[in-house]
C-alpha cells in the first residue's frame, strides 16, 4: 500500500467554515467532507472518483470475471483497512496482523465471503468493486458517508446523512466471484461451499464417503452433512432421552485451523490454550429428538450438525463429521475465529454415561 503523509489542516477548515456557513447547516458531513478532500489534494491528487465519491488510489487489474455494477451476490476477497494515517483497523492477511503487532494464532486469516448488497456491505465497498476482476487489487479511499450499509439515490443523499462512522482506505484484492441466485434449488452461495467441503471430505475422509442421508422426524439433512464413524464395533446400547454422557471434542475449518477443543494438550498444540478455561469432556443431555440435546448444566444450545452427528453416535465411539454452514453458523460465523459461510469439522469421542 502507497505510504500515506500524514498532514494537519485545522485552518484551512476554519477558514472554509467560515466561508461556507449557510452550506454547512444543510449538508450533514460538510465539515468531514472538508477534511477528507484536504486530504486527497495534500496525499493523492491525482486519484480518481468513482461512484458515490470513492477516490481510487491504486488499481493493479485482475484478468479473471469482472464485478458488474449491477450485481448483488458475493464477493469473496482479501482485505486491508486503514485510517488516513495508514493505522490498521483490520485485515485478512496473516503477515499483515503479525506485522502490526494485532495477530491472534487462533483466528481466522485468509479471503472471506463479502455479501453484497445493502444491509450487508459498505456503499463504499460496493463502489470500490465495480469493474474489478478477479486477481486485481484495488486501493479506494472511503469517506466515512460511504462506510454506511444503507443505500440512497445520489451523493448529496449519502453526503446528508449524519454518521459517527470513520473515513478509511481499504485494499482489496478479489478472489473470486459468486453469483446471487440458485441452480437446482440450490443457493449459489451454499453450493460453492459445499463443493469445496466435498473436496475437503473425499481428500481427508476417504473417497467413498458420499453426504450422508440422515433422516428425523423432523425431516431429511442430507446436503452439505457427512459422517464417518471411526469406531469398529461401537456399543449399540441405546442412548436414553433424560440420561446424560460425556463427550470430547474438536472443531476446525477446512484449512485445519483449531477453533475450539475440550481437550487441553489439544488446544496447546494449535496455540489457542486458555489458561482461565477448564479443559474437560462436555455433558451431553440425551432426549428423544437430535433438536433438544443440549450441553452442560446450563443446557446451552449447540449448532444443528453438532447436534446431527451426535445423534448418529454410540458409547465409546469416535466419529468425525463435517457440514456446511448453513448447519453452522451461517453467514454471520463466529467472532474472528469462524468467518461466514464457513463449512465446520468435529471430531467427537462419546465417553460414557454423567453420573
Amino acid at each position: 500500500m502507497k505510504h500515506i503523509v500524514k498532514f494537519i489542516i485545522p485552518a484551512l477548515g476554519v477558514l472554509l467554515l467560515s466561508g461556507c456557513a449557510k452550506e454547512a447547516k444543510t449538508q450533514a458531513n460538510f465539515a468531514k467532507k472538508l477534511y477528507f478532500d484536504a486530504w486527497l489534494h495534500v496525499n493523492y491528487p491525482d486519484a480518481v472518483e468513482r461512484g458515490n465519491g470513492i477516490y481510487i488510489l491504486n488499481d493493479v487489474p485482475g484478468t479473471g470475471t469482472a464485478w458488474d455494477a449491477s450485481r448483488d451476490g458475493f464477493a469473496y476477497i482479501d482485505y486491508t483497512a486503514t485510517d488516513l494515517d495508514g493505522q490498521v483497523s483490520g485485515t485478512t492477511i496473516e503477515r499483515i496482523a503479525k506485522k502490526v503487532g494485532t495477530y491472534a494464532k487462533g483466528n481466522y486469516y485468509g479471503p472471506k465471503i463479502q455479501i453484497v448488497g445493502e444491509t450487508f456491505c459498505p456503499a463504499g465497498i460496493e463502489d470500490a468493486l465495480v469493474g474489478m476482476r478477479i486477481g486485481g487489487t484495488r486501493t479506494v479511499a472511503i469517506p466515512c458517508w460511504l462506510q454506511t450499509t444503507s443505500r440512497y439515490s445520489d451523493k448529496e443523499d449519502y453526503l446528508n446523512q449524519s454518521t459517527d462512522l470513520s473515513d478509511a482506505i481499504y485494499t482489496i484484492t478479489l478472489r473470486n466471484i459468486i453469483a446471487d441466485g440458485m441452480t437446482d434449488g440450490i443457493a449459489n452461495i451454499y453450493r460453492w461451499e459445499a463443493d469445496s467441503l466435498d473436496a475437503y471430505v473425499k481428500k481427508n475422509f476417504g473417497a467413498a464417503v458420499d453426504s450422508t442421508a440422515y433422516t428425523t422426524d423432523e425431516g431429511s439433512f442430507k446436503y452439505g452433512f457427512y459422517f464417518q464413524s471411526l469406531t469398529e464395533k461401537p456399543d449399540t446400547t441405546k442412548l436414553e432421552s433424560g440420561n446424560a454422557y460425556t463427550l470430547n471434542y474438536t472443531g476446525r475449518l477446512l484449512n485445519g485451523q483449531v477453533f475450539d477443543t475440550t481437550i487441553a494438550d489439544t488446544a496447546k498444540v494449535h496455540g489457542i490454550y486458555d489458561p482461565t478455561r477448564t479443559y474437560e469432556p462436555v455433558t451431553i443431555n440425551w432426549a428423544d429428538k437430535y433438536s433438544d440435546l443440549t450441553m452442560g448444566d446450563s443446557e446451552s444450545s449447540m449448532i444443528d450438525g453438532f447436534k446431527l452427528a451426535l445423534y448418529k453416535m454410540h458409547l465409546n465411539e469416535k466419529a468425525r463429521t463435517a457440514f456446511y454452514s448453513v448447519l453452522g453458523y451461517g453467514h454471520t460465523g463466529s467472532g474472528d475465529k469462524i468467518p461466514g459461510f464457513s463449512p465446520l469439522v468435529f471430531e467427537f469421542e462419546l465417553l460414557k454415561e454423567a453420573y
